[in-house]
């Protein structure tokens, strides 16, 4: 999972790297193209795997859960909301849209959302049979629901759609061995449909992804995705891509702005789009993975501070709970 989770945040490097300098007149259409081929499976597998952990999640107490959400997740997202409206995003967090939608950190947004709906799931943790069907059932209902839903409101769009595939993470997290000793002959059949609607949707975003028409496209994607990813080699790329998938995390917050500043400094210089693409891309990779490195010395921007302190006070109180002398000791 920590592959496929490195593959997946990259993959988001390398779309911001082509779509900033687009949005300003400098795309290069090849590499647009590569992007659109790609859109509908990145972000909908980065939800899924996600996904994948809920089952784990909700065995917690609800303090431990809740806690470590929002030291991995919610503390990340406010400092960099507000770290990249003051510094780069200049007048944004004057709009109340920038806090609404989240601007490029909307994922963390969707993603805690989704996490705080998960916890209804809970009483069925002991369950995996029903706790998986319920998951589908949500999984369909959030896809209908963005189908008909006419909010303009960015991230409910994203999070009814992109969330959709985070209920079926969890949904799957239970056959996901068995399903990566499926047939070689019903995964080549697979292939041969996905690569067909990935083509068929560059002609229209629909069939890309936020809508009723996309998510087939994105599940088969996904099924294929991870089929093939335990039959990658072991070696220094598959340590690597691994690498950056445990810290995932680093890599989506800091790629925006490291990208926005080599645009903007590029921009001044004039250089031919294609050198200006390949080099917010490659400069993009490049110091968000160097993020990655320092992120022993700069821990607090991606963790709260005492977070596993808290933990384990929470770990202990929730232990001396279940054990039947502490039910003695609080009855006396």
């Amino acid at each position: 999972m920590d592959l496929l989770r490195g593959v997946a945040v990259l993959l988001v490097v390398v779309l911001h790297g082509s779509d900033i300098p687009r949005a300003n007149g400098l795309g290069v259409d090849r590499w647009t193209e590569l992007n659109l081929y790609l859109e509908p499976f990145r972000m909908p597998l980065l939800m899924f795997l996600s996904g994948t952990l809920l089952p784990r999640s909700l065995a917690k107490s609800a303090g431990a859960y809740l806690w470590g959400k929002f030291a991995s997740i919610v503390w990340p997202l406010m400092i960099w909301l507000v770290g990249f409206g003051v510094l780069i995003y200049h007048g944004g967090p004057g709009r109340l849209q920038y806090w609404l939608t989240g601007d490029y950190l909307w994922f963390l947004m969707a993603l805690t959302l989704c996490y705080l709906a998960g916890m209804l799931l809970k009483p069925l943790v002991s369950r995996p049979q029903l706790l998986s069907g319920l998951a589908v059932v949500v999984f369909v209902v959030m896809i209908i629901a963005r189908h008909y839903t006419e909010v303009e409101n960015s991230l409910v769009t994203r999070t009814l759609y992109y969330g959709a595939f985070f209920f079926l993470g969890a949904a799957c997290a239970r056959i996901l061995q068995r399903w990566a000793t499926a047939p070689w002959l019903l995964i080549a059949a697979l292939g041969v449909v996905v690569a067909w609607l990935a083509h068929h949707g560059l002609e229209s975003r629909e069939f890309r992804a936020g809508t009723i028409y996309a998510a087939p496209t994105a599940v088969a994607g996904i099924a294929l995705i991870l089929w093939v990813a335990p039959r990658i080699r072991a070696g220094r790329v598959n340590s690597f891509l691994q690498w950056a998938g445990r810290n995932s995390i680093v890599v989506y917050v800091s790629h925006f702005p490291i990208i926005i500043l080599i645009h903007r400094g590029l921009s001044q210089l004039g250089v031919d789009p294609v050198l200006h693409v390949a080099t917010c891309t490659l400069g993009g990779l490049l110091l968000s993975l160097l993020v990655v490195w320092l992120r022993p010395w700069t821990r607090w921007l991606y963790v709260v501070p005492g977070n596993r302190r808290v933990a384990a006070r929470l770990a202990a109180r929730d232990g001396a709970v279940s054990t039947p002398g502490s039910d003695r000791m609080r009855m006396s």
